[in-house]
Order: structure tokens, then C-alpha cells, then sequence
């Protein structure tokens, strides 16, 4: 297959008026010539299908801009002279309207801030199955670049996705399954009122990672509580803040979430926002400590171009994109002291100005914070504003470490064993005895996060369809953690061994107690649930 690449000088303004045109005239260049045809701004790295008006609503350029054109398939010479021809002779007839310029490339802005506020993976298709939209979540579902999605047939990038009746019947699909841990729906577009017909597939993710489960759910009219749900954990401690965080989701009050590294701060975040009046609208993310010192200002609130060297556009900052809905501020001890202060007004006085800019922009924004260090220390040490603390700390929600709650390491090695199959293709179906009480004995100073990574490790490595105590890291193996089989528990008054009936009845009491269901407690005992739902209405656990 032949390329080329020529830069090009814009003898008009593009705007999604224009854009018609051009996808239009290129869809006539691109079958006579057997080519594709994309486009590409200078200081852009994305690659635009020419040939798509759903791709081209968002490519904007200023009369006289330099774009790159890149030319591939069987007649590019021909393909390059004959849109260059269009573009010089035909384009630059446009009638120039500088305010339809403007109006149109806002409303630009609008679709990609919506595009890229979705919480599922969104990916749109032409009537080919190439690629014309690729949003953020699909990134990170699928480990695949948006500059290197766009263009592409689909099923280079999600190889398991078909969508040739989708295309062929316009029937949808829903529930797929696919390799990669995730479900998704297969629905055709409606074609729309443009001179350029427009048909397609919608591809939308769900159900990965968790928090994508959320909101799917809560938009199919689940009660507002379901949202905690997908947090694992019976322990008291847990229950007691998820308790102050499900009530915090019935207010606009900012919430400050604290604990260790790997605990789900970012979790409860998202039950939080999905809890919420707010779900419909925009989940924003920000690590503040990901972020550098120099960038955070802008990343916050914006810049307008030629701020800085370096802003040649304008830029919508995160609290912009979250109007109307919740920002999630993590790390927030990390952000420097001179943004700590347009950080508090932004919370007193729900305004701001972008970097460069003096225009007072209003937002409705609900902020979520949170931070696995000392704030009360950072304020003595003067590294902390302690005005903006009390801003923040209206609705404290404190996580514990898993070393707190180790009851529920067993549902939460359950609850991976189970997703990590499905991400791995692997069938592994349960955990030694041994190994799991290492598993328990084990601190966790990467709390949940950490023990996840170990299970992944562990399902990778291992041959067999289980986890066994040789499987695990040798820092996690601990003799001493290990209850021998020999070992005898006494229950009985005087040390006396009780009845094999009387140790049943207590340990699946206490299976019950523990995991709430037949089903769990069987599973942990090596019993169908079948067995365990008798076994309890025999010993009056439960009613019969």
C-alpha cells in the first residue's frame, strides 16, 4: 500500500459547514482512487478521517492554517492531485463568516468535552467498520491510543467485536461478551439530516473496570443505594463509612476521602457520584500528584491561548468539564500552596478565571477530595492551608487498611479470582486452605490494589486451577501463619471436644454470619449452597 504526506494551507476557515463539503467531496475521491484520505493539524497528533462527518464535526482550522494530508492506498498520486485541486479551487470559494466560524467550533468543543466525559468506552463506526470516534474510557479499556484507533477497521483494535449484522440489520446487540473483561452494546447509528448520509455502529463498554458498572446500572433505574454495592467488604469499619458516604450522596457537600494508598478512595468516589442527583452529568478525574507542579493550574482551570509559551489554543480546564457535576480531586495534599488559594475560591465563590484569561467563569461543581497523607501535620507544617482543609473536610469518609478488616480477604479474593479469570481467559476456581490463611496473616501496606496485583500474579503463573500457598510471593508465605491440620479447637466447657454435629452447626453458623448467602458461605466451605441451605434449616439457622 502507497502513502504520502503534503502540508497544505487552509485557503478558509474549517468548520463543521466546510467539513460537510470536504467529507463529501473526499468519500468521491477515496472510491475512485481506492484510498483514505485523513487529515491532521500541525500541533495535532490526531489523525481525522476525511471521509467522516462524525470525525470531521470536530476538526477545526483558521484561514491560513498549515494541515497535513496523508494520502494511503492504490492511486495516491492521482487521489493528492485531485483533492488538492478541490481544496485550492473549490474551498476557497467559501464564503468567509467569521461568526458562524466561532458559533460552530463551541459547539465543537461541547461534543468532544461530551465524548470524553462518558464514563463507558465509546467507539463509532462507519458503515466499513472503521473507526471515526474513539473516546478516553476506550483507551484505557482497551490499551490502544486514540491516535492509533482512529482510521482503523475495529476489529484491528477489538479483535472479538463483529458488527456485520449490526451494520447489515441495524438490530442491536446487547450484552457481548469479550475477551477483554468487559461487556458491551452493538447498536446501529440513525442516519441524520446532512447532505452526507451517515450510518454506522455504536460500540459502548460497560461492566470494566468496576466503576463503569455503576453507571450502567444506575441508568437502567437501580434504587440509588445499589451504587456501594460493588464495594467487597462486610467489616464494621467498612460498613460505618460506607454508611457516612451513602448519606453524603444525597447532599451537594463536599466529602474528604481519607486512608492508605490501594484502599478504593476512587471507589467511593465514584458510588458516591453515582449515588447521586448529579449521575447524569459529568465524573471528572484528577491525581493531583500525577500531574506536574508547572501543568496543574492549567489542568484545573484552563488557560486561554498565547497564556504561556507553549498554549497556542485554548484550553477547558477540569472544574469546566465537570459542571453540573462532581470533580474527584485525589491526592489533594499534593497540589502546591499558590493553587491551594484559587482552589478555595473556587469552593467558597463557585468562579474562576483559566490561566491568561479575565473573564469570571461561573461552574456548579460537587467536589469529592481525597489523600492518604497527614493533613492535619501538613498544616502545622505550613505546607496546607488549613482555611481550605475545613472547606474540604465538611463530610470526612475514612477508609481502613485491609490489615483492619482481614474477614474480608476471602470475598475479596473471590471477587478478583472471578474478574481476573474472565481478563485472563483463565478458569482458576478456588484457594488452598494454606494459602489462604497466608493471604489473611499478610499486613497489606498496598492494601486492596496490592492484593489484587498478587492475584493477577498469581492465576498468571500458576498451571493448575487453583492457588496454592507455593504459588504466592515469598515475602507473603509465612509457616507460623498456617494452622497445622493437626491442630485441635476446643469449643466445648473444660476443653472438651464437642459432637462433629455440634462443630457443623457452628461452623456454618459462623460461614453465615460471615458471607450473608448459601452461596458464598458454600463456596468457602467446599459445599454446594444446596447443602448449606439444608444444613441451616436442620440446625434452625435459619426459617424454614
Amino acid at each position: 500500500m502507497e502513502g504520502r504526506r503534503e502540508i497544505l494551507r487552509t485557503p478558509v476557515s474549517i468548520h463543521s459547514q466546510i467539513a460537510a463539503h470536504i467529507v463529501q467531496k473526499v468519500s468521491h475521491i477515496s472510491r475512485q482512487n481506492n484510498v483514505s484520505i485523513f487529515l491532521r493539524k500541525i500541533n495535532d497528533s490526531r489523525l481525522i478521517p476525511a471521509n467522516s462527518m462524525l470525525s470531521m464535526v470536530t476538526f477545526f482550522a483558521s484561514r491560513g492554517e498549515e494541515i497535513e494530508v496523508v494520502v494511503e492506498g492504490a492511486n495516491v498520486e492521482n487521489a493528492i492531485k485531485e483533492f488538492k485541486g478541490f481544496f485550492y479551487n473549490e474551498l476557497g470559494k467559501e464564503k468567509e463568516e467569521k461568526t458562524t466560524y466561532e458559533l460552530l467550533k463551541n459547539t465543537s468543543i461541547a461534543y468532544e468535552k461530551i465524548f470524553n466525559s462518558i464514563g463507558s468506552g465509546l467507539i463509532v463506526t462507519d458503515e466499513n467498520g472503521a473507526i471515526m470516534i474513539f473516546n478516553k474510557a476506550a483507551e484505557s479499556i482497551t490499551g490502544i491510543n486514540m491516535d492509533q484507533a482512529i482510521g482503523k477497521k475495529i476489529q484491528e483494535v477489538v479483535q472479538d467485536i463483529k458488527i456485520a449484522d449490526v451494520l447489515k440489520t441495524g438490530k442491536e446487540e446487547m450484552n457481548k461478551k469479550l475477551k477483554i473483561g468487559t461487556n458491551v452494546v452493538l447498536t446501529n447509528i440513525t442516519p441524520i439530516c446532512t447532505d452526507q448520509k451517515i450510518e454506522g455502529a455504536v460500540i459502548v463498554f460497560y461492566d470494566f473496570p468496576q466503576i463503569e458498572y455503576l453507571e450502567n446500572e444506575l441508568k437502567r433505574n437501580r434504587k440509588l443505594d445499589k451504587a456501594f454495592d460493588i464495594i467487597i467488604g462486610n467489616s464494621g469499619k467498612l460498613k460505618d463509612a460506607l454508611t457516612i458516604a451513602s448519606k453524603a450522596a444525597e447532599t451537594d457537600s463536599t466529602v474528604l476521602i481519607r486512608g492508605e494508598s490501594g484502599t478504593g478512595k476512587e471507589l467511593v468516589a465514584n458510588a458516591i457520584h453515582y449515588a447521586s442527583k448529579r449521575k447524569d452529568k459529568p465524573f471528572i478525574r484528577v491525581n493531583c500528584a500525577a500531574i506536574p507542579v508547572t501543568l496543574l493550574e492549567s489542568e484545573l482551570f484552563g488557560h486561554e491561548r498565547g497564556a504561556f509559551t507553549g498554549a497556542v489554543t485554548q484550553k477547558i480546564g477540569k472544574f469546566e468539564l465537570a459542571d453540573g457535576g462532581t470533580i474527584f480531586l485525589d491526592e489533594i495534599g499534593d497540589i502546591p500552596p499558590e493553587i491551594q488559594i484559587k482552589l478555595l475560591r473556587v469552593i467558597q465563590e463557585k468562579e474562576f478565571e483559566r490561566v491568561g484569561g479575565i473573564k469570571t467563569i461561573k461552574v456548579d461543581v460537587r467536589i469529592i477530595a481525597a489523600t492518604n497523607k497527614d493533613l492535619e501535620k501538613a498544616i502545622k507544617e505550613g505546607t496546607f492551608r488549613e482555611d481550605l482543609y475545613y472547606r474540604l473536610n465538611v463530610i470526612p469518609v475514612i477508609l481502613p487498611p485491609l490489615r483492619e478488616r482481614r474477614g474480608d480477604i476471602p470475598l475479596l479474593v473471590e471477587h478478583f479470582i472471578e474478574k481476573l479469570n474472565k481478563k485472563l481467559n483463565k478458569n482458576v476456581k478456588k484457594v488452598t486452605k494454606k494459602a489462604m490463611q497466608a493471604l489473611i496473616y499478610y499486613d497489606w501496606p498496598g492494601n486492596i490494589r496490592e492484593l489484587e496485583n498478587i492475584i493477577e500474579r498469581c492465576i498468571t503463573l500458576s498451571d493448575n486451577d487453583y492457588i496454592d500457598y507455593k504459588d504466592l510471593p515469598h515475602y507473603i508465605r509465612n509457616e507460623s501463619a498456617v494452622i497445622s491440620d493437626d491442630d485441635i479447637i476446643y469449643l466445648g466447657e473444660n476443653n472438651e471436644l464437642l459432637t462433629m454435629e455440634e462443630y457443623e452447626r457452628k461452623i456454618i453458623k459462623a460461614a453465615l454470619q460471615r458471607y450473608k448467602s448459601f452461596n458464598k458461605a458454600g463456596k468457602v466451605l467446599g459445599l454446594t449452597h444446596k447443602t448449606i441451605a439444608a444444613k441451616a434449616r436442620k440446625f434452625g439457622l435459619v426459617d424454614r
